[in-house]
């Protein structure tokens, strides 16, 4: 138990959030609060023989949730053709359903992907995911969808390739403007540009319209499941379903290059023009010219631009420029989220209020983070320089329309991190950590990259023992990445690998946290 003065002194450690250090010393005040540490019963240490053989499924059975763990399906798991993928490398669906279950897993997310549901405008072909939900209901797991407006193909982790619907393909061969352009003119075609949110450009639709069909049919063919198998639905905002610009496209960019700003489309064009004359500098309708910002792979420091002493960033123009392609970010997460909470919560469906949470993805842009203006974040979006806090204008978004924020890199350590790219997932965490604590928003976590490793599963339940401990309530959820391909990485028949153990360890002890835990698991 704690004492009244220890629960004073945790409110006043707010600010160790914002260091690397502070996570360490909430690791020592949570040792000196509690006098022991939880190591669930059964439960193998990395030294153990136990990790090392092959143990019996259904193992770690339990019933209380505190960070609720999902997994999500593979990015195929629902076919270009339109069919349900029920058999992962020798093992039927509902099988593999049943294991995550007995073994503590809460739920999966799937990709529903806007260029298979609506091969036809207005056309939509929910079957699959239909029936992904009735084999869920009868496993007795949850769902986290996500309304994946993206293409998939070209970023990290991508391994298939589902283009845009082809009518939108068509649209922009007869005019390009409706996606995201860089400097050199290269278009983008993995999400369309918010540039055409409000206009008719797109076979008679706004995109704006677009995702409201598409939003409005997935509630009336799905709805039997909302509130019961589907408990979150998460609105693609961008590449790869982020809210960001196509800054940092693999196939022009490499790690850990400053990126290029993605507005020289003609409809985002003509609104910076007009953003310039309402301050009263026409000069100003322009984006920063191409011998000042360098390209996708230039460093902050060879850059006129992003430099940290005397860059334009730093100017009153630089402060204009960034300002307004960031709020143009913004403003359409706000009209999106406003549309989606309509659709979802109007008068006729009130009733699921309370019942399904809606939610956006954050970018986890870490390189580039230590430096004074934070190049890689800026050309994604995010007005975050050392001087500015570039996050709580999206949080008041999020706090306005009731949405989750969901945040990736939440498994990185600096540590691992090349030390030349002045990266920093952990300080990046801890400023969107507090961002969700000041502005009251609930919080959810993925990790970027696939990982086996127990350091990684202990870095994100420190992550969420941190934010309980400040708020009083734990995060909404943690969400796996991904599915292992081959599922045998995990479990076969009537076994759990040492993989697999190391995994369902920290769904274990994930789940029994509480919201008011100072323990810091030991794996």
């Amino acid at each position: 138990m704690t004492f009244p003065f220890q629960q004073k002194l945790v409110r006043k450690i707010t600010w160790l959030y914002s260091t690397r250090t502070g996570l360490v010393c909430l690791f020592v005040l949570s040792c000196l609060m509690c006098r022991t540490n939880i190591l669930p019963v059964n439960a193998g240490t990395l030294e153990d023989t136990s990790w090392k053989e092959a143990v019996p499924l259904n193992v770690f059975n339990y019933s209380a949730f505190g960070v609720p763990v999902y997994v999500m399906m593979p990015l195929n798991s629902v076919s270009v053709s339109g069919d349900l993928v029920e058999n992962y490398d020798g093992y039927d669906l509902q099988w593999i359903l049943k294991q995550w279950k007995k073994n503590g897993v809460y739920g999966l997310m799937v990709d529903v992907w806007f260029g298979i549901v609506e091969k036809k405008p207005k056309e939509y072909h929910w079957e699959p995911y239909i029936k992904l939900c009735q084999h869920l209901r009868e496993a007795g797991l949850k769902l986290q969808t996500v309304m994946s407006f993206h293409r998939c193909g070209g970023n990290v982790g991508d391994r298939c390739y589902i283009p845009l619907p082809q009518w939108v393909l068509d649209a922009a061969a007869n005019n390009s403007d409706i996606f995201f352009k860089d400097q050199e003119g290269n278009v983008d075609p993995e999400y369309i540009s918010w540039g055409v949110d409000l206009e008719p450009a797109i076979a008679g639709r706004s995109a704006v319209q677009i995702y409201s069909d598409f939003l409005s049919s997935f509630r009336d063919n799905l709805r039997e499941f909302l509130g019961d198998v589907i408990v979150q639905v998460q609105i693609g905002l961008g590449p790869a379903g982020e809210l960001r610009y196509p800054s940092y496209q693999l196939n022009r960019w490499t790690f850990c290059g400053v990126g290029e700003f993605q507005c020289y489309d003609r409809y985002l064009l003509s609104r910076l023009e007009q953003a310039a004359k309402e301050v009263g500098h026409s000069d100003w309708a322009h984006p920063p010219y191409p011998y000042d910002v360098g390209n996708y792979n230039s460093r902050p420091e060879e850059t006129l631009f992003f430099k940290e002493d005397g860059g334009i960033w730093n100017t009153q123009y630089g402060d204009f420029f960034l300002r307004w392609y960031s709020e143009e970010m913004i403003a359409h997460a706000d009209r999106i989220l406003q549309v989606a909470n309509d659709i979802f919560f109007g008068d006729k469906n009130s009733d699921l209020i309370g019942k399904i949470r809606l939610a956006i993805k954050i970018a986890g842009v870490h390189w580039n983070f230590r430096s004074k203006s934070h190049a890689s974040e800026l050309t994604a979006g995010y007005y975050n320089t050392r001087f500015r806090d570039g996050y709580t204008p999206i949080f008041k978004i999020l706090k306005k329309n009731n949405a989750t924020a969901v945040f990736t890199c939440t498994e990185m350590r600096d540590k691992n991190q090349p030390q030349d790219c002045n990266c920093s997932p952990e300080d990046l965490v801890g400023l969107i950590v507090r961002a969700s604590i000041a502005t009251n928003v609930s919080f959810a976590g993925e990790n970027a990259v696939s990982f086996y490793d127990a350091d990684s599963y202990r870095q994100i339940s420190l992550v969420a023992r941190s934010y309980s401990v400040v708020r009083g309530i734990p995060m909404e959820a943690m969400t796996y990445l991904r599915w292992p391909e081959p599922i045998t990485i995990f479990m076969g028949n009537n076994f759990i690998t040492p993989l697999g153990q190391k995994f369902f360890e920290f769904v274990r002890v994930m789940g029994t946290d509480d919201a008011i835990s100072h323990v810091i698991p030991v794996f």
